[in-house]
């Protein structure tokens, strides 16, 4: 009589880890985000947006002959470039939307 507690807790011990892995899992080849996380469409502002080396070149073309001083970071959606031409220093913006 002894032996019958140890086996059946060792069933129960045997069963129990598949039975909580395959109720978190969900069933196989099942592929949707849990509930709750379901994909949102992109609001309006999060668009792709082109990188700073891309907007510096077109930020270059329009400066023309003017020295590039530096990347004055992402401001309002642009990426903004300080130029400097005849000793006076200016600054161009590029909309970083594409």
């Amino acid at each position: 009589m002894n032996r019958m507690p140890v086996l059946l807790a060792a069933a129960l011990l045997a069963v129990a880890p598949v039975s909580v892995a395959a109720a978190q899992d969900g069933p196989r080849g099942d592929r949707r985000p849990p509930a709750g996380r379901e994909e949102r469409p992109r609001p309006e502002r999060e668009r792709p947006q082109m990188s700073s080396a891309e907007a510096q070149r077109i930020a270059q073309s329009r400066a023309g002959d003017a020295r590039f001083v530096g990347y004055r970071g992402f401001q309002n959606g642009s990426h903004v470039f300080t130029f400097e031409r005849d000793g006076r220093v200016f600054n161009i913006s590029v909309d970083a939307s594409r």
